[in-house]
């Protein structure tokens, strides 16, 4: 038998009952121990949770970032269409190449589930319209006259609301210096 392995186990054994005794005579130290343990480790959560925090705000950036071509020619042809919204100015058949062509850039944005708010004539949105000029301060109930800039949504949440001229709706009924109605 090797006396030596025994006595470096007994040895061991004894290291071993030493720290036994001074873990149970000193519990303050302990519960420090696991305090400070505990500290660390929230600590490494905290920064980790910092890091997925900060991916998640470089994607969703980076993602809006991605569409701005896409918005940039989508107002292009906005801009193109309004130049040419009057009567006499492009024949027929230009217009309806033009409109076409802006159908399609309409159906190749909601493939990215980017929408365009161009709609006139409905009542005035505030989450996702912002008025430029108010035609008639007085109205009660206000309607979109005219878009100015188009506004874009993804996937329902608003990355730019459309800039918009407002005014009376055909329903709704003005207000008097008095603040009666009338029709």
């Amino acid at each position: 038998m090797d006396y030596g392995k025994v006595r470096v186990w007994f040895g061991n054994l004894g290291w071993f009952r030493r720290k036994q005794e001074q873990e149970e005579e000193d519990p303050q130290r302990l519960i420090l121990e696991e305090t400070q343990n505990l500290k660390k480790l929230f600590r490494k959560q905290g920064m980790l949770l910092e890091e997925v925090h900060r991916e998640q705000q470089a994607s969703a950036a980076g993602k809006k970032r991605d569409l701005e071509p896409l918005i940039d020619l989508c107002d292009a042809l906005f801009y193109l269409q309004r130049a040419f919204q009057n009567p006499g100015l492009m024949s027929r058949q230009h217009a309806q190449v033009l409109n076409m062509v802006h159908q399609r850039m309409h159906r190749f944005a909601i493939s990215f589930g980017l929408e365009m708010i161009l709609a006139e004539g409905i009542p005035f949105d505030a989450r996702i319209h912002e008025v430029v000029t108010n035609s008639t301060p007085d109205a009660l109930l206000l309607g979109v006259l005219e878009v100015i800039q188009p506004g874009y949504l993804q996937n329902g949440k608003v990355l730019r609301p459309a800039k918009v001229i407002v005014g009376r709706r055909d329903d709704a009924p003005l207000l008097t210096p008095e603040g009666n109605r009338t029709s």
